[in-house]
């Protein structure tokens, strides 16, 4: 069999061709035959519960997350055991199209275990293959050499070109990075995969335990940019979140509208952070400045200042006397208390 191909096709002849037919998703927008798709977020923070998820519902094609789905076989590399599978199942039960390949290697695979693994592959034809995390099972010694990664990498080519589609879990680089390059190890990785994907935790506060935020960078069009979601642990159930934002200023705004009310005048998101009560949790100064100015947007506080350093937004819910001077008029009279 050749390792090569020298044969070139005219431009035009290939736009007019087959391929001009949309992909045949596994899951809308994220996974596609003959493509690979990466997800990085740290360390137990869910990767492997979204993808138990995922399989539940390729088992039977219904939507996830809002994205149509369709049912497929699944082939799971994956370094956890089957006890710890098997404690994840019982939560979230998952069909028969999905197979576990707990630990196949005792250690680091070497090239001629990595080729024969992606041979079995291909000789049982699953539609999508998946490497849970990536890092044990990269041939080579060095995740941060470029060309060493390549190599580890290409031979999943092989399976693409077979039309399955490939999906790698990841971990992030330690330090904190712009979104679209937090996955550790190479610049490379980002290059040879063709849909990156983060996920992040949507917020610090105990309401955010379970809500995670996916931003994505692809080369399909089809891939929406940001999919936020939350996990119910009692039942394994997954629900698509409203923006993460909306989501933490409605569940807080009754206790910074009662700072407001408790303070007589207007504050700033400084001030208000010293008051937050000690039995929740303090979101941050940052978090904070976010909510009042959405809370100015729907005309739900006033704001006085000018925004600077000198001058910073002071916040203050209103009073009686706000509608008379919008007017240009002078507020009525209050009556004496004696």
């Amino acid at each position: 069999m050749p390792t090569h191909d020298f044969q070139p096709v005219s431009m035009r002849e290939f736009a007019a061709g087959p391929n001009r037919e949309p992909p045949k998703w596994l899951w809308n927008g994220y996974l596609a035959p003959g493509d690979v798709t990466l997800l990085t977020s740290q360390w137990k923070t869910g990767k492997t519960t979204l993808l138990a998820g995922l399989l539940q519902h390729l088992g039977t094609g219904t939507p996830f997350l809002g994205r149509g789905t369709r049912p497929a076989k699944v082939w799971v590399v994956s370094e956890e055991s089957h006890s710890q599978w098997g404690e994840r199942l019982r939560l979230m039960p998952v069909d028969t199209n999905a197979h576990l390949l707990a630990r196949p290697f005792r250690g680091r695979p070497s090239p001629g275990e990595w080729d024969a693994l992606i041979d079995r592959a291909i000789e049982a034809g699953p539609e999508l293959f998946v490497v849970d995390p990536l890092a044990p099972f990269l041939t080579g010694r060095c995740e941060s050499d470029a060309a060493t990664l390549l190599e580890a990498l290409q031979p999943l080519r092989r399976l693409t070109a077979a039309g399955m589609a490939v999906l790698l879990l990841h971990h992030p680089r330690k330090k904190p990075s712009e979104v679209g390059s937090s996955a550790r190890g190479s610049g490379a990785l980002l290059g040879f995969v063709d849909t990156a994907l983060e996920m992040t935790r949507c917020g610090k506060l105990k309401s955010d335990a379970h809500r995670r935020l996916i931003h994505a960078q692809s080369r399909r069009a089809e891939t929406p940019a940001r999919l936020a979601y939350e996990w119910d642990p009692a039942t394994g159930a997954f629900a698509e979140a409203t923006d993460p934002r909306d989501r933490q200023f409605e569940e807080n705004w009754q206790t910074v509208r009662g700072i407001l009310e408790g303070r007589g005048g207007a504050i700033t998101h400084k001030e208000i952070a010293e008051f937050w009560p000690d039995d929740s949790a303090k979101p941050s100064k940052v978090t904070l400045y976010s909510w009042l100015n959405l809370a100015f947007g729907r005309k739900l506080v006033r704001r006085d200042g000018q925004g600077t350093n000198t001058n910073p937004w002071r916040y203050r819910v209103e009073n009686a006397d706000d509608e008379s001077r919008e007017r240009g008029e002078r507020p009525p009279p209050r009556p004496l208390v004696w």
